[in-house]
């Protein structure tokens, strides 16, 4: 089963098509690294300073991007 999922994000909504689900109960469930793809992804647009309606698979964002690509860096202790 896939959804559609809109975000929004400082200057538009990012829109991404066919993010699978799973159904538990009443609910459903995106899986941890699909929604952390596309959080790290519209943090990308706002730091790119796109503004307006983007939208772009799923498929098509793991194709590109992997959640590394998103991951801020921290510091370690000396």
């Amino acid at each position: 089963m896939t959804t559609t999922n809109e975000r929004s994000f400082v200057g538009g909504t990012l829109v991404v098509t066919d993010v699978p689900v799973q159904k538990c109960d009443c609910e459903e469930q995106i899986l941890l690294a699909d929604a952390a793809l596309m959080a790290g992804y519209a943090r990308m647009l706002v730091a790119g300073n796109i503004i307006g309606k983007v939208t772009v698979s799923l498929s098509d964002l793991q194709r590109r991007f992997s959640v590394e690509d998103f991951q801020r860096t921290t510091l370690s202790p000396s």
